[in-house]
């Protein structure tokens, strides 16, 4: 059965910090990068970080739409309206790179901590607090990872509130692999530092695991936080293995690049 795990649940209180502007800079941005891909899957994830228990000022939520098309472009805004996100657009026939569109939400983030994610995540209320300590006792020198639960194609697409969230944490079950993605958080000069994600992976690739990797390279230490929180994946058709080639293409690309910890030209996340 599920369980509430309220030990860690707590952020020590901290000062406001400005952006240049003069605008109270937020502590925690999410980046979620999305394509052509609104609805409720995507509701359910802001929602979910919306029903968080840390200050919802102290949370910015930057909606990266790389390249959707004009109906998809006008719900996704919508949504970012709903849920007090930042909606980033950019103009785009290219292929669909993940990597780039995190970077570009990277970029325009103005928290001091960043996680990066996916837009068909459920998380558990104490998620970003759970984030933030793991943060605060590595004393900003951590690599924060959550493995991820799925949830099956029997539960349902639909409007979730927090009070169904042991419901479906009943249903979800791990995945087999400890995947790196759809849960990455560090500082903001970290990933500035690396610039981002390694943009030469398109479509699917390794760009999570090569980050992971990199991170370690960096000096920063792998931290999991699955043993007290949780985030859950949504089942929907997936797209992944659409192109083989192409996924060979990223795997030798890894195998070959993993060891250069800055990558990306100055033009990164533009």
């Amino acid at each position: 059965m599920y369980r509430r795990c309220d030990g860690r649940a707590k952020v020590r209180p901290m000062s406001a910090d400005k952006d240049p502007n003069g605008q109270h800079s937020p502590l925690l941005s999410v980046v979620v990068p999305v394509r052509n891909r609104a609805g409720q899957r995507l509701e359910n994830c802001l929602r979910s970080l919306r029903w968080q228990d840390v200050d919802a000022s102290q949370i910015e939520i930057v909606l990266s739409d790389f390249g959707s098309d004009d109906t998809y472009k006008k719900a996704i805004q919508e949504l970012g309206d709903a849920y007090q996100c930042k909606v980033v657009y950019t103009a785009t026939e290219t292929l669909w790179n993940r990597s780039r569109a995190l970077n570009i939400g990277v970029r325009a983030c103005r928290g001091k901590y960043l996680l990066c994610t996916d837009a068909d995540m459920i998380f558990e209320a104490n998620f970003l607090s759970s984030l933030l300590k793991e943060q605060d006792l590595a004393k900003d020198k951590a690599f924060v990872l959550c493995r991820c639960r799925d949830l099956p194609e029997s539960v349902p697409e639909q409007g979730w509130q927090a009070e169904d969230y042991p419901e479906l944490l009943d249903k979800s079950h791990f995945r087999e692999r400890f995947g790196v993605g759809a849960c990455q958080m560090a500082t903001k000069d970290f990933f500035m530092t690396v610039h981002g994600y390694d943009e030469g992976y398109v479509f699917w690739g390794c760009e999570d695991r090569d980050m992971a990797f990199r991170a370690e390279r960096f000096g920063l230490t792998h931290q999991w936080v699955h043993d007290h929180t949780s985030m859950l994946h949504q089942w929907h058709p997936t797209t992944r293995h659409d192109r083989p080639i192409r996924k060979m293409m990223n795997d030798i690309r890894f195998h070959i690049t993993k060891y250069r910890v800055v990558k990306n030209g100055r033009r990164w996340g533009v």
